[in-house]
């Protein structure tokens, strides 16, 4: 069934019940009404009757000895057939005058025409009437086959309250049903014209409504075609009922979705150029981290040269020890064989030269090994500005993924997909940013590492530089042993002692080139771990890049889903 039927359907089918339960209860209420009336009439014929009988005939009521009902001595009520006839033909009442339970007189006759007399009330009648004192009525008692409407009345003797008769007044029961039929035929008549003038009302007002409705309907389709230019009668706006508003609902709906349509388009647009600026961003980004991976292996290569010169150094520095050794050996010796000193003196001297010679090597090594090390300073630095970078980078990406969450929760079932790619854009950033920040922490450690290292080595000038400083003035000594003889006991005392010294300044030595070697072999591992991390930013370089082409493929459709509203 069509709205218009529905519609029209539940217009008639209230008025329907309504007319149909009107009609049966009025037609209950007539009924009932015409009954009481019927019954109010039968009581005030009783009351005439009683009247006719009592006005001008005093004395008791009586039977006399021939059977015959007297009221006094004036008016034999059994003989009073007219005036029973006389009610009758003119209200269409029968009247039955009973003496005791005993029909005594009656309008009522049989086919013959003969009276009903000499017959006795039913039991119920006399219970209430004669016993009771009650008036007693009935819509359905059957009297010669004839259904009749009836009503008893008790009738007191005079002066008393005792009953000694009934008068009996009814009509029949069809006469009463045709003015109730009649009535409520009339009744009917009026609800069907009711009913059609209602339906006939409904009928236009339905139509009218379904006009405009189909009016609201055809804007509706437009509206779903991606019509967005519209124009809405005069007159639907005009209403004051739901129609109405129905019709201002769909311009506002309609200027709704043409501001939104405008606002994806432009965001789109707009996401597709920032979308195309992160993908040119992270091709410089992967640019950068290229060149950093070079210096991170190029400074990889100088940890290693560095690690390599610093077990030279060492190696030089257990070889000084031993000559240390060997010259304290010899000067002992020569403390014992002074006799010998002169000779010994004079090999003495040609190996403080060899010393001299070895030392020059060891602060070359050691100059060189800080010269490294500031190499090393300064490509600490520049992995640092390049870390820097990454993080302002991952930081922007963070930002961008964050605008196009927004913007796709703005969009709402069209920006379902465009949500999932920015929240994994977003993930790539944290992690971009996270592997940054690792490798800060290690370029913070690799920095701190080789200042100690440049430290250490500082330190191993210095002491290198006494060193010279003492092995000159063991050649001096040893001048002075070949020149004064007679004060070389004197002499070798303070050349036991100057080695002492030296071999506790090699053990010292050893030491910091030993920890310059173990830092350097750090160092080394710490560039291969930074390497690593690079290895991952590259990858990671490489998703962003691909979900900004995913991403800008995405605005692109939305760009071309939206213009499928025609929005000018």
């Amino acid at each position: 069934m069509k709205l218009k039927g529905k519609i029209f359907a539940l217009s008639l089918v209230p008025v329907l019940v309504l007319g149909i339960t009107m009609f049966l209860v009025a037609a209950d209420r007539i009924a009932n009404g015409i009954y009481d009336e019927a019954y109010i009439g039968m009581q005030a014929t009783t009351l005439a009757v009683r009247d006719i009988f009592e006005e001008g005939n005093s004395g008791a009521y009586r039977m006399d000895e021939n059977g015959m009902l007297w009221k006094g001595d004036t008016l034999n009520i059994s003989q009073a057939v007219n005036i029973v006839d006389h009610i009758k033909q003119n209200t269409g009442i029968d009247v039955t005058i009973f003496w005791g339970d005993t029909r005594i007189l009656t309008s009522i006759v049989n086919e013959r025409g003969d009276r009903q007399i000499n017959t006795r009330a039913s039991t119920d009648v006399i219970e209430r009437v004669l016993k009771n004192g009650e008036t007693y009525q009935d819509r359905n008692i059957e009297i010669l086959g004839q259904k009749y409407i009836v009503s008893y009345t008790p009738i007191y003797q005079e002066g008393s309250k005792e009953v000694v008769g009934m008068i009996f007044l009814g009509t029949p029961q069809q006469t009463v049903s045709v003015i109730i039929n009649k009535i409520r035929i009339q009744f009917l008549l009026i609800i069907l014209c009711m009913l059609l003038l209602v339906t006939v009302i409904a009928y236009f007002l339905v139509n009218h409504i379904i006009s405009a409705l189909k009016k609201n309907m055809e804007l509706l389709d437009n509206i779903s075609n991606g019509i967005l230019q519209i124009e809405v009668h005069p007159n639907l706006l005009k209403r004051k009922d739901e129609i109405g508003d129905l019709a201002k609902n769909i311009v506002n709906l309609t200027d709704a979705l043409r501001t939104i349509v405008l606002n994806i388009r432009a965001k789109s647009e707009a996401l597709g150029m920032e979308t195309n600026q992160i993908e040119h961003i992270s091709d410089n980004v992967y640019q950068v981290m290229r060149e950093v991976n070079n210096a991170a292996q190029e400074m990889g290569v100088s940890c290693t040269t560095q690690t390599e010169d610093a077990n030279q150094a060492n190696s030089n520095v257990t070889a000084m020890g031993e000559m240390i050794i060997d010259n304290t050996t010899q000067i002992t010796e020569l403390h014992k064989l002074s006799g010998t000193m002169k000779t010994d003196a004079i090999g003495a001297l040609e190996q403080v030269a060899q010393l001299n010679d070895v030392m020059s090597s060891v602060k070359e090594s050691i100059s060189f090994l800080s010269q490294q090390t500031s190499l090393t300073n300064e490509s600490v630095a520049k992995i640092g500005s390049t870390t820097e970078l990454i993080t302002a980078i991952a930081s922007q990406t963070n930002l961008l993924s964050l605008n196009a969450s927004i913007e796709a929760a703005r969009a709402g079932e069209h920006g379902r997909g465009f949500s999932v790619v920015a929240s994994e854009i977003q993930q790539l950033s944290e992690q971009s940013n996270h592997a940054a920040g690792e490798i800060q922490k290690m370029i913070t450690n690799l920095n701190t590492n080789s200042t100690h290292s440049l430290d250490r080595v500082k330190e191993v000038q210095i002491i290198i530089e006494k060193q010279e400083q003492n092995i000159q003035k063991a050649s001096e000594i040893f001048r002075s042993v070949c020149n004064h003889i007679d004060q070389s006991a004197s002499g070798m005392d303070n050349i036991m002692e100057n080695s002492k010294k030296l071999e506790d300044i090699r053990f010292e030595t050893v030491t910091v080139v030993q920890d310059s070697a173990s830092h350097s072999e750090e160092n080394s591992a710490s560039i291969e771990e930074m390497m690593a991390s690079i290895e991952n930013i590259y990858q990671e370089l490489g998703d962003i890049s691909e979900k900004t082409k995913f991403l800008n493929s995405l605005s692109k459709d939305m760009i071309a889903s939206v213009d499928v509203f025609q929005t000018s």
